[in-house]
C-alpha cells in the first residue's frame, strides 16, 4: 500500500463550519472523524479569536489538535506573528483570499443548503492530496 501524506488541515469557523443560524454544517463530525482516522491533524482558526467553546458546544473538541487566531491579512506572512506554530497544508474558508494565500485549500460557500455536501467534497480532495493526486472539480455536479 502506498504511503499517505499526513496533512495539517485548517478550518475557519463562522460560515465555514458554523452557519449564521448557529447550526453546524452538514457532515462536519463525519469528516472530522475520517480525517483523524486517516492520520491528518485538524486545526481550528478564526479571525475573532480562539473558538474552543464553539467546538465543545458542537461535540467536536476531541477531534481538534489545536486552536489559533487567524491573521486577517497577509495570511501566510503573519503566521509566526499570530503564534500559528503549524504550517497549513490545506485551508477551508469562506473567504477566497485566505484560501488563495496557501498551496491547497477550498473556498467553501458561506451559505449551506439543506442538502449541503461541501465538506464531503473537501474530504475527497484531502484524501486525493494525501495520495499525491488531484481532483478535476469541473466534472462535479
Amino acid at each position: 500500500m502506498a504511503e499517505h501524506r499526513r496533512l495539517n488541515v485548517f478550518f475557519d469557523v463562522d460560515y465555514t463550519l458554523i452557519m449564521a443560524d448557529g447550526r453546524l454544517r452538514n457532515h462536519t463530525e463525519e469528516v472530522f472523524s475520517r480525517l483523524k482516522q486517516a492520520g491528518h491533524s485538524i486545526y481550528i482558526w478564526s479571525g475573532v479569536g480562539i473558538r474552543r467553546f464553539d467546538m465543545r458546544l458542537h461535540g467536536l473538541d476531541g477531534y481538534v489538535d489545536d486552536y489559533f487566531v487567524k491573521p486577517l491579512y497577509r495570511y501566510r506572512e503573519r503566521l509566526e506573528e499570530m503564534d500559528v506554530t503549524v504550517m497549513p497544508d490545506y485551508v477551508i474558508d469562506d473567504h477566497s483570499q485566505v484560501v488563495a494565500a496557501f498551496d491547497h485549500g477550498y473556498h467553501i460557500p458561506d451559505i449551506a443548503r439543506r442538502d449541503d455536501r461541501e465538506l464531503l467534497y473537501i474530504l475527497e480532495e484531502i484524501e486525493a492530496l494525501a495520495r499525491g493526486e488531484t481532483i478535476d472539480w469541473s466534472q462535479r455536479e
